[in-house]
């Protein structure tokens, strides 16, 4: 008769299961911002021109635990897009979550990325990439967790750490955290210094 695993054989396969799972969610995560970061700021995707055709209104409502409920507005206009070398036209294309309406045929210089337009601009696209690096920086974290079993090796976090000292885990920690730091505090400046 065969045997079945235990329940802490169980609960010890699922909890790395789980930690995998985080890593690859937080690498995918960080990866989409990054990308959509570098579409709002001109670097992916198809640069062009946005004509308004019409805007409207569109107001959130949400409701929060002790202050009820409340509502967000911003604005959503259609139109055409552009491509500066005149490949792409996109005739039904919109643009939403503007901070302010377009009087009909407005220009705007955008972005077109898949099918989103998106309107250019430097420092929504530095908030993107702080994002982008603070969830590779988490996922540093899980590496190691999920590496070195903190959770459940019975160390301290520095004594955990001092384990790594030559092996290949503290290497990808190090690299990945500073790379993560240093893109924090690129976007960080770019948020504060450049246009938005």
């Amino acid at each position: 008769m065969p045997q079945f695993p235990s329940t802490s054989t169980i609960k010890r396969a699922w909890g790395r299961f789980l930690h995998l799972v985080a890593m690859i969610m937080l690498l995918a995560f960080s990866v989409v911002f990054a990308w959509l970061g570098l579409a709002q700021a001109g670097v992916m995707g198809t640069q062009g021109t946005f004509t308004v055709e019409e805007c409207h209104l569109v107001r959130h409502h949400h409701t929060s635990g002790k202050r009820g409920t409340g509502s967000t507005t911003d604005y959503t206009c259609t139109g055409r897009f552009r491509s500066d070398d005149g490949k792409v036209v996109a005739e039904n294309s919109q643009m939403s979550g503007l901070q302010s309406s377009y009087p009909k045929a407005s220009t705007i210089s955008s972005q077109r990325s898949g099918n989103q337009v998106i309107l250019r601009n430097d420092r929504g696209a530095a908030v993107k990439f702080i994002i982008a690096f603070a969830a590779l920086l988490v996922d540093a974290f899980v590496f190691f967790w999920f590496v070195t079993r903190f959770d459940k090796n019975g160390l301290t976090l520095k004594e955990t750490w001092r384990t790594t000292r030559g092996t290949p885990t503290r290497a990808i920690v190090v690299g990945v955290s500073a790379v993560a730091l240093v893109g924090i505090a690129a976007g960080t400046v770019g948020a504060v210094a450049l246009p938005g």
